[in-house]
């Protein structure tokens, strides 16, 4: 059963981090939560500006108040917004290293969960999935949301949720996390197991690429059984074994087929789907798919 008392927010001002936080509203109110809001102001290298004058590095400490002044105030803000929807909500602006002071803050507080955007508000982050997200992903332990905004203004909502698995893993942690926000929010599981064929499904004799996907189909089908037996058939899961050439591809072909709300998937698998670690499949996963993306390291 997830347990989570205390949600981290961290926030750039970014579009996904104002996002992020109606995702952090789901679960705080699903789950009874305290909100911690977090804005870390990249540290000023006074080293640096010292070389260049007193007068200027006397302006840029001057110019940090201010911008920590803004921020008490937005976070102000947000506090009230929240406490009239009866949720709990405190914060913190800090100087320093955004994804060391994240990580340092979620373990001083003891939170259970992060919530942060996939990109940031630079040039690069806008591209590519934020490098102090990735850097966080990369060194917590803690399950992390990397939200993904959306262009139209819907209902953010839990509802479908994806779990790519690996059938030859042992490691099903993602798996449980997901059943677990399945019974929560009484959404529809979809597990899927991506066969990667190292040529395309018409070059493979039709009798041995059915006998293989039959193999997985029945594996699948054993772990949800073994799922719905522990659980008394609480959540709705439904399983499919799809073939690519490239598992991410798979998972983010079937991701955009299938529009779910949120893919919940562990940060790496050994075999079936091969080394889904941060700089590969999962990285791939997190940049380029169409939703939301809740990651988290493996435990047995």
């Amino acid at each position: 059963m997830v347990n989570i008392d205390k949600i981290l927010w961290t926030t750039d001002g970014s579009r996904e981090s104002k996002e992020a936080l109606s995702y952090a509203k789901i679960f705080a109110k699903a789950f009874n939560s305290e909100i911690l809001g977090l804005h870390v102001i990249k540290s000023i290298d006074k080293g640096f500006l010292g070389l260049l004058g007193e007068r200027l590095d006397i302006r840029g400490l001057t110019e940090d108040t201010t911008i920590k002044a803004n921020w008490f105030n937005m976070f102000e803000g947000v506090q009230e917004e929240l406490e009239r929807e009866g949720l709990k909500f405190s914060f913190k602006v800090l100087s320093g290293t955004p994804h060391e002071k994240i990580i340092e803050v979620s373990n001083e507080e003891k939170v259970d969960f992060i919530v942060m955007g996939k990109r940031g508000m630079g040039l690069k982050d806008r591209m590519l999935i934020g490098s102090n997200t990735i850097k966080v992903l990369q060194r917590s332990r803690l399950p992390i949301l990397a939200v993904k905004g959306r262009r139209e203004k819907t209902i953010t909502r839990i509802r479908k949720i994806l779990v790519p698995f690996d059938v030859s893993e042992k490691f099903d942690t993602a798996l449980k996390y997901a059943v677990s926000l399945g019974r929560t929010f009484n959404g529809i599981i979809s597990v899927i197991y991506v066969l990667e064929l190292i040529s395309y499904p018409y070059e493979f004799p039709l009798k041995v690429l059915n006998e293989i996907r039959g193999l997985h189909d029945s594996e699948l089908k054993n772990k949800i059984a073994e799922i719905h037996f522990q659980e008394g058939n609480k959540v709705k899961i439904k399983h499919k074994v799809i073939e690519s050439i490239n598992p991410y591809l798979g998972i983010i072909r079937y991701a955009e087929d299938e529009k779910p709300d949120i893919i919940v998937m562990n940060t790496h698998g050994r075999k079936g789907m091969k080394k889904l670690m941060l700089g590969s499949v999962a990285e791939k996963v997190i940049q380029e798919a169409p939703c939301s993306i809740l990651v988290m390291k493996p435990t047995k």
